[in-house]
């Protein structure tokens, strides 16, 4: 009867000593939220300029002036502007710098404008006012249908 008994015996005392072992190794897992360790370390290294030669014939003399160079995407006053990606709708030029203004008039794809004023941020949107030189007509449009002319 002990030789039944056995293996039931040894059976026990394995699985309670598994049941130990996952426990003990469940208990010992660090626990990163209450502890307040961040996940990731972002290191930061600050920027330092540095001298760069010029050839004599690089340097820009004080007395030429210089052309600037629009960069894709930023825009100032005075800087042309074509109206891109309406897909073949138009730009509406509004009499205030938002959605709910009175539409003054509908510029055409790739016709160009004139920036006269602004940034102007209203309704999420960045607002630019515009003028037609062959119109004359002036209003606010949104700048995400402009692009700078070069």
């Amino acid at each position: 009867m002990i030789k039944h008994k056995i293996p039931l015996i040894i059976g026990s005392i394995l699985g309670i000593g598994l049941f130990v072992v996952l426990l003990l190794l469940i208990i010992s897992i660090p626990d990163i939220k209450s502890e307040g360790r961040p996940t990731a370390v972002l290191l930061v290294t600050p920027y330092e300029p540095t001298a760069t030669a010029f050839t004599q014939a690089e340097v820009p003399s004080e007395d030429s002036e210089m052309e600037p160079t629009p960069i894709p995407g930023v825009f100032s006053i005075d800087m042309q502007v074509r109206v891109t990606n309406t897909g073949g709708d138009g730009l509406k030029v509004h009499s205030e710098p938002a959605i709910e203004s009175d539409t003054l008039t509908i510029a055409s794809e790739n016709s160009v404008w004139i920036i006269i004023e602004g940034p102007i941020l209203k309704d999420g949107r960045i607002w630019w006012k515009i003028l037609s030189e062959s119109s004359q007509i002036s209003g606010w449009a949104v700048q995400d249908y402009l692009n700078t002319v070069y």
